[in-house]
């Protein structure tokens, strides 16, 4: 059986490749267009960001704000199984939406 290579992305150069990426002054780096703060988006994770269990993350975007889940941790009872809900003001929830 041949060896296999492993599956690589279409844009990577084989080794014996003689395509070399764009310079950098060929990219288009507009720095003095500042990114308008209406274009910002906030990512905070209110659990399950480094365990497993008690998932719950607050995506802000245009002035709108979406809770993604809102599980419990499998090996606490109470309110030690439930997100950091205290970190963040729920009031401003505008969706919630749940995964499973």
């Amino acid at each position: 059986m041949a060896n296999k290579r492993p599956h690589a992305a279409i844009d990577t150069p084989t080794p014996n490749s003689t395509t070399k990426p764009a310079p950098a002054s060929a990219v288009d780096n507009d720095d003095d267009d500042p990114i308008d703060p209406s274009d910002e988006l906030t990512f905070i994770a209110l659990g399950g960001g480094n365990e497993v269990g008690r998932s719950c993350h607050i995506v802000q975007y245009k002035g709108k704000t979406a809770m993604l889940d809102a599980g419990i941790h499998p090996a606490y009872d109470g309110l030690a199984a439930l997100p950091f809900y205290d970190e963040f003001d729920l009031s401003t929830v505008d969706v919630l939406l749940i995964t499973q």
